[in-house]
């Protein structure tokens, strides 16, 4: 299928889904939007589970590029199928994280959704190789990640640091009536990489 709008949050059962964890529409509407994605950007996301996020930023960043980091094979399939259901261009690459991203040279935008425990070694290498004004966006979902995200941001020098806790919920039909169902709350940081 080939999303046609210029908006974020493709609905979720547009994507074709497994066992792999997925980033809903409404968190990756608001994770697009800090991301500040440009037509040319070069964006990473780690941890790229459905690539939900990467078709996303596939749909903005169409003459720049998106590189997709799984180390699950279920969802480096699920990410291949997705892009070409969406006929979208992602770049996947199967692989840890902290060895794949050595491999990238430049890096304008980075979305963390897993790390698979080496949140610190990410963000230095990612810090590295981030342009000036690059932005990195964290989404997790235990408080310890959260106090991790904001200290190893800090440590490396990220600056204008944004951090949103975000409750959704959705309508369920039960008989004539509507029912809200909460989701699990999603803690979504944002940081810059100083422009010096």
């Amino acid at each position: 299928m080939k999303w046609t709008y210029k908006t974020s949050g493709i609905p979720d059962n547009l994507f074709i889904r497994g066992k792999v964890p997925m980033t809903k529409e409404e968190i990756r509407a608001i994770t697009m939007s800090k991301l500040r994605l440009k037509e040319d950007s070069i964006v990473v996301d780690v941890g790229a589970g459905t690539g939900s996020i990467s078709i996303e930023a596939a749909h903005i960043s169409n003459k720049g590029k998106v590189i997709a980091i799984e180390k699950n094979p279920e969802g480096i399939e699920l990410i291949k199928q997705n892009a070409k259901q969406f006929d979208v261009k992602i770049e996947v690459v199967n692989g840890f994280a902290t060895e794949k991203i050595k491999e990238i040279e430049k890096i304008d935008r980075v979305i963390i959704g897993g790390s698979g425990g080496e949140l610190k070694e990410i963000l230095r290498l990612c810090y590295e190789r981030l342009t000036p004004s690059g932005v990195c966006v964290i989404n997790c979902i235990t408080i310890e990640t959260i106090y991790e995200s904001i200290k190893f941001l800090e440590e490396e020098g990220f600056v204008d640091m944004d951090v949103i806790s975000v409750n959704v919920s959705r309508g369920k039909r039960v008989g004539r009536y509507t029912l809200m169902e909460g989701l699990n709350p999603i803690y979504i940081i944002s940081a810059t990489k100083e422009d010096v």
